[in-house]
């Protein structure tokens, strides 16, 4: 094959994949944006729950009949420190989402977004000491003084929730990496896997994870989430329609977005997809106009700009884009 006809098959490749890297971010952020009229009828944390425990279903039963099919060829299992960690992933899964929820209550969708890649820039260039990383920190900091600015006015306690969320999503791309570098060990200590099998299992190994995860998390943080909604609209969090949603904001949120991101990952590595990462801000901003005619000032424009600006200094670190967000 000539060179010019292997560079067009590699570019059509990546726009296939920037396709579903986009349908993807529309779809976490279009259930961001159904999760706000929500907030008249339940807090912000039950409505994540609900998020959480809806992707955890959702998982869970495409995730049974491959893994029932899996386990017996590729020698996969669940001992207590891979339960543990898993478990770890899902409760940080939904507190980065609570925190989110919380934010988005009070502030713009697009402002939140971009306020909470604080986390996964600084993550980004805490491991390495190049000077674009340098840039980007300098840069991402602007960009939140900004928005923070932008905000504070209105609500002080959004912007914290957002930074909250931001540092959540730092822990949440810490621990997604202990559970995928222990995938890897799997994959590499069992001598009947090879390169093939390895590449195609990677992104399963993330979704039994996330499955167990949000499914194990979900059930720890019931009683609370029960309790502090059953004390402030006693009878809201059990309505069939609230619970419909629910898994709807699941399958929309985390479920669809997480297995097209593992799919697309998977085919263009990190550095690349973390390139695609310095859509999400103006996705959310789009979205956020068009559903919840949230239009963003010329400040926020600005600090949405320093943001991109300082994903696209880190695109060849590869622990920004260990994580897809939270939406």
């Amino acid at each position: 094959m000539s060179r010019a006809a292997e560079t067009s098959g590699s570019a059509s490749g990546l726009s296939k994949l920037s396709v579903l890297f986009v349908i993807g971010a529309v779809c976490q952020y279009i259930g961001a944006s159904l999760a706000v009229p929500l907030f008249g009828e339940l807090d912000p944390a039950s409505v994540a729950w609900l998020r959480a425990g809806g992707a955890g279903v959702v998982l869970f039963a495409v995730w049974w009949p491959f893994a029932a099919r899996r386990w017996p060829r590729v020698g996969v299992r669940f001992p207590p420190r891979r339960l543990l960690t898993a478990a770890a992933f899902g409760l940080v899964t939904l507190g980065m989402n609570m925190a989110f929820y919380l934010a988005i209550d009070s502030i713009d969708l697009g402002v939140a977004v971009a306020i909470e890649f604080l986390g996964p820039v600084v993550v980004a260039a805490a491991g390495s000491r190049t000077l674009s990383d340098g840039f980007a920190v300098v840069a991402v900091l602007m960009g939140v003084v900004l928005l923070s600015g932008a905000s504070l006015e209105g609500s002080p306690t959004g912007v914290l929730f957002a930074l909250l969320a931001a540092g959540l999503w730092a822990a949440y791309i810490v621990v997604g990496k202990a559970v995928s570098g222990g995938s890897a060990r799997r994959r590499a200590g069992d001598p009947t896997t090879g390169v093939a099998v390895r590449e195609t299992v990677a992104w399963r190994d993330g979704i039994d994870d996330l499955a167990i995860g949000l499914t194990v998390a979900g059930a720890l943080a019931a009683p609370v989430v029960i309790a502090i909604s059953g004390a402030a609209n006693p009878g809201a969090l059990w309505s069939w329609r609230i619970l419909l949603i629910g898994i709807g904001l699941g399958v929309l949120s985390s479920a669809i977005p997480y297995l097209l991101d593992q799919i697309v990952l998977s085919k263009l590595g990190r550095s690349q997809f973390a390139l695609l990462l310095a859509l999400l801000p103006v996705t959310a901003a789009v979205v956020g106009a068009v559903a919840l005619a949230q239009i963003p000032t010329w400040p926020e424009l600005g600090g949405m700009a320093l943001v991109i600006a300082a994903i696209v200094f880190t695109s060849r670190t590869a622990d920004i884009a260990s994580g897809a967000g939270t939406g």
